[in-house]
């Protein structure tokens, strides 16, 4: 793109300065003089409008910086200036919330103040609304950088909140707060029984008379029997065989074996006789396991109570600062919306003060 240069002097070739006052420019060196007229202001801004829509800011900034020398007040220039510190080609561009996080915010500023102070009064309406809508972009974008943090932080929380309702939960006989006590109590009954069940069969077990299996004697009275009718068939036989020794032998040794285990038996039963005489109240000691028992099931269920009541309570706080966070959070996005909107209705306003501008939906 053409770029707008310095007026040369036709007469000595110097570079012409404008004097604003007498509204005509000036050879500083031949001292010729010449009306605004004979450099067209048209041909400047439009060279100016071209070069920026092309995205070529350099030239653009000078065309209009070159208009101002000699306008100062003109609007298309101003309004230029205002669009080559933001960045953008167009007006349009300033509704996309993209631009706000890269914009210079100094070089903005400068401009568009520059625009308000230079400018009529209906112009300076314009910058003035300008520069809300890059008000409004600035405070989105910081908004918008303290939104992810926020985030991140609920979630956090809710990791948090997630962990202790997990822990109080794995105890069944818990009934947290707004829960089904019920089925609470239910669980701890059960729980209370089993205990029971365990200490009484463990009782039983301890306190079991050790005398009280008897000695099986079928074996030996089954031997003797039949020893003894196989020896008197030979011994009473006068005309049988002779006895076999062997026999004989076998017989007295089951004899003596059935004898030693009634001896053994009889003994089992005064042992098991006097067990029982020495253990007679013995079940009278079933109410201390038990009590025991039923102590600390009832200290095991009381911490337990406790310990969901501090969860319960731990759990109440944390929720507390989710919902804190949540609030904090959708505060935040309700403002960045009505930044948003903010900007749409200042883009609006824009275009219609600037009729060469419409609105773009």
């Amino acid at each position: 793109m053409k770029d707008v240069n310095a007026h040369i002097c036709p007469t000595c070739g110097g570079i012409l300065s404008v004097n604003i006052e007498r509204q005509m420019y000036e050879c500083p060196f031949c001292g010729v003089t010449f009306d605004y007229d004979y450099f067209r202001e048209e041909s400047v801004l439009g060279i100016a409008a071209r070069a920026l829509e092309n995205n070529e800011f350099y030239s653009a900034d000078r065309a209009y910086n070159f208009m101002l020398e000699k306008e100062p007040d003109n609007f298309e220039a101003l309004r230029g200036k205002a669009l080559i510190a933001m960045n953008i080609p167009k007006i349009d561009d300033i509704r996309s919330l993209d631009l706000f996080s890269k914009i210079n915010y100094e070089s903005a500023y400068k401009e568009i103040d520059r625009g308000i102070e230079s400018s009529g009064p209906k112009e300076r309406e314009y910058f003035t609304v300008m520069k809300d809508i890059v008000d409004a972009g600035h405070e989105y974008v910081d908004e918008k950088s303290g939104l992810e943090p926020e985030r991140n932080e609920r979630k956090r929380i809710l990791k948090r909140l997630n962990e202790y309702v997990e822990e109080r939960n794995t105890v069944g006989i818990y009934s947290p707060a707004g829960g089904r006590l019920k089925k609470s109590v239910i669980r701890t009954i059960f729980c209370y029984l089993i205990c029971l069940l365990i200490v009484f069969l463990g009782y039983k077990l301890a306190t079991r008379n050790p005398y009280s299996k008897a000695e099986d004697l079928s074996q030996y009275e089954k031997a003797l029997t039949q020893d003894s009718s196989d020896q008197s068939s030979h011994l009473y036989n006068p005309y049988g065989t002779s006895p076999n020794l062997n026999d004989i032998t076998d017989w007295y040794i089951n004899y003596e074996k059935y004898e030693e285990a009634l001896e053994r038996e009889e003994q089992r039963k005064i042992n098991y006789d006097n067990w029982e005489k020495n253990h007679q109240n013995s079940a009278a000691y079933l109410i201390w396991p038990l009590g025991f028992t039923t102590v600390i099931f009832a200290l095991i269920v009381f911490a337990i109570f406790m310990w969901g009541r501090v969860l319960d309570t731990e759990i109440a706080k944390i929720q507390v600062e989710a919902d804190e966070q949540e609030e904090k959070i959708r505060n935040r996005e309700d403002r960045m919306a009505e930044l948003k909107d903010r900007i749409d209705q200042g883009y609006k306003r824009l275009c219609i003060m600037n009729p060469k501008e419409s609105p773009k939906t």
